[in-house]
């Protein structure tokens, strides 16, 4: 295939091309034909990294699909985006190991018409068709789920993280960072998270203890880094939260928006989801329970599991990075939903960590 020539933008998408991707996929017969594609803005719930839209589908003559999801480069570029290689990680997701997954784990995935990225001298472009879920079945990141809810998506991290336990060495996932920022990253990163914090720092009331360790956390990011990524690891997901999850009536959950998925220890997708999804605080002793019902789970699906005490260590190291993530997120976001996201995380990762039952090793 000629990648100069591939569609790479929404606006290229022709409806001669698109009958031509749904006939391969068996969405439509030989005898349909599309007759107009017309994009539509998808609501606030879009995320932040990308341009998503609805695809709605008109048709010449037969059925077919009506809608489908469209996720595009942003008009105005990413220059995060493309520091961190987010639009090739999720493509490369949906080529490489989606399909593996789909038939492996109980985590469901959108059904993937089309993904492909190209690089150009402004950085890369990318174009993923993806089958839309069930809107009325979306989390939500500012309402938070109940401890129910948060058991069945730990149930799906578990199936996940069990599918690629232990996968540092094998070459399908050589082209995947360590964690979801990358350990060569580790120092610009540490820099961001230094800045960032000092900006929120100045503006919020902060207890001195928290501040404290918040600071050793900065002086200790690569460090805290590279504990999740000593075997074994996983590929996680890497924003394994509410907005991105759907929770079917049939107890399913489906995990859209992959650009962060990485290989690392699968406690920092769990850590992740908790510190940031919960309707209310969680008391330790349904914080351990749902800890200890995740590593039961990666037991039962074939994997030795974590020592209770080690998963504790890198839960708290993940918490720590959470803090990071929503931090130095927070700064460049504009205002609008996304911003209202990221100061609840931060808010809500205070928290986390304010009520840890055990510090990092590398804080003492």
């Amino acid at each position: 295939m000629d990648r100069n020539n591939i569609p790479i933008h929404v606006e290229e998408l022709t409806p001669r091309w698109m009958t031509r991707l749904f006939r391969e996929h068996g969405l439509i017969d030989n005898l349909t034909t599309i007759r107009q594609i017309n994009a539509t803005k998808i609501g606030n719930m879009a995320g932040a990294n990308s341009d998503v839209v609805f695809l709605n589908i008109g048709y010449e003559d037969g059925i077919g699909p009506t809608k489908i999801i469209a996720k595009n480069t942003p008009k105005l570029g990413s220059s995060v985006a493309n520091f961190q290689r987010w639009f090739e990680r999720e493509v490369d997701f949906y080529r490489v190991l989606a399909p593996s997954l789909r038939k492996a784990s109980s985590l469901v995935l959108p059904q993937s018409y089309y993904a492909e990225y190209r690089e150009t001298e402004h950085g890369t472009e990318h174009l993923l068709l993806l089958e839309p879920l069930a809107a009325e079945n979306q989390g939500d990141q500012l309402q938070g789920c109940s401890y129910d809810e948060a058991k069945r998506a730990l149930g799906a991290l578990a199936s996940l993280h069990a599918t690629y336990w232990d996968c540092s060495d094998e070459k399908h996932t050589s082209w995947l960072p360590y964690t979801t920022v990358g350990l060569h990253n580790a120092k610009p990163v540490q820099n961001a998270f230094r800045n960032a914090w000092k900006l929120y720092e100045q503006s919020t009331e902060i207890a001195p203890v928290t501040a404290r360790l918040i600071d050793q956390a900065v002086d200790d990011y690569p460090n805290l880094l590279q504990s999740l990524s000593t075997p074994p690891v996983s590929i996680i997901h890497g924003d394994f939260r509410l907005d991105n999850l759907f929770f079917s009536e049939d107890f399913e959950v489906a995990a859209i928006d992959w650009q962060f998925t990485a290989k690392a220890r699968g406690i920092y997708d769990v850590a992740y989801f908790l510190t940031l999804s919960m309707d209310k605080e969680l008391e330790s002793d349904k914080l351990l329970s749902l800890l200890s019902f995740y590593n039961t789970e990666l037991k039962r699906l074939g994997t030795p599991g974590y020592l209770f005490q080690e998963l504790l260590e890198n839960y708290s190291t993940s918490v720590f990075l959470t803090f990071a993530v929503f931090v130095i997120g927070s700064v460049a976001t504009p205002p609008g939903r996304m911003a209202e996201v990221h100061e609840s995380g931060i808010y809500r990762a205070r928290r986390a960590i304010e009520a840890l039952p055990s510090l990092p090793s590398l804080f003492s």
